[in-house]
């Protein structure tokens, strides 16, 4: 399994945040680490996380609600 594919379990099951729940931030702590192994950078991961997001956002709206936040806790965690 490649870091790009643990970013969904990065996010909570029922709100889509990233890394906001325990199991979710220590899967992100997991990815995050993987892709700092394999030589990826923030702005690689934050790609693929927003790739995430935006297929699973239900409105335009929400997926620019949800980018921010999610950024903004990746910096943190990166």
């Amino acid at each position: 399994m490649t870091w790009e594919d643990m970013i969904p379990s990065c996010f909570g099951a029922t709100d889509g945040t990233f890394a906001s729940h325990p199991s979710d931030e220590a899967q992100a702590k997991d990815a995050i680490a993987m892709a700092q192994k394999a030589g990826a950078t923030r702005d690689d991961f934050e790609k693929e996380m927003l790739w995430h997001v935006y297929k699973n956002a239900k409105h335009r709206e929400s997926f620019l609600e949800l980018v921010d936040k999610q950024v903004k806790k990746l910096e943190q965690m990166w």
